[in-house]
């Protein structure tokens, strides 16, 4: 069964982070510049202080019409605070069952109080369905080769 470190092994483990205090400015070029849909929010010391998803973005200018300098909001003012994150060991299954219920695209991997990745709900879906195909093939194999 597929879990969060085999996702991890395949992917890498890069982790795209900002500073509660930066400018959402700075946090749009990351995010464009690195292809990737959320950022992680993180203090000096590496504490997980929330998640800069373009949905957060999009939310917080579709209420604020008046106020898009992006140079003058600060990404703490933008961010999702409550985080759920997931360890090394669990399943694929469990992370797609997380994001399901909480209706969000990505996941911190932490291990021991340290962030060591972020998957998202591509990666999950892409190693479930790379494990299913291997499953049915080795049906299939067997089907046909067992008379």
């Amino acid at each position: 069964m597929a879990n969060v470190q085999s996702i991890l092994d395949q992917k890498g483990t890069a982790v795209y982070s900002i500073k509660p205090d930066d400018v959402l400015a700075h946090a749009l070029l990351q995010l464009t510049e690195h292809k990737i849909g959320a950022l992680l929010v993180l203090s000096e010391t590496g504490d997980i202080k929330g998640i800069l998803s373009e949905r957060d973005i999009v939310r917080h200018f579709s209420r604020r019409l008046e106020h898009l300098n992006t140079a003058e909001i600060k990404v703490k003012d933008v961010m999702t605070t409550h985080v759920t994150y997931v360890k090394p060991h669990q399943s694929a299954e469990d992370c797609l069952q997380l994001m399901t219920a909480g209706r969000f695209r990505h996941l911190p991997v932490v291990e021991d109080d340290t962030v060591i990745g972020m998957i998202s709900v591509g990666d999950v879906v892409k190693m479930v369905l790379d494990e299913r195909d291997f499953q049915i093939g080795e049906l299939e194999h067997y089907i046909t080769n067992a008379y």
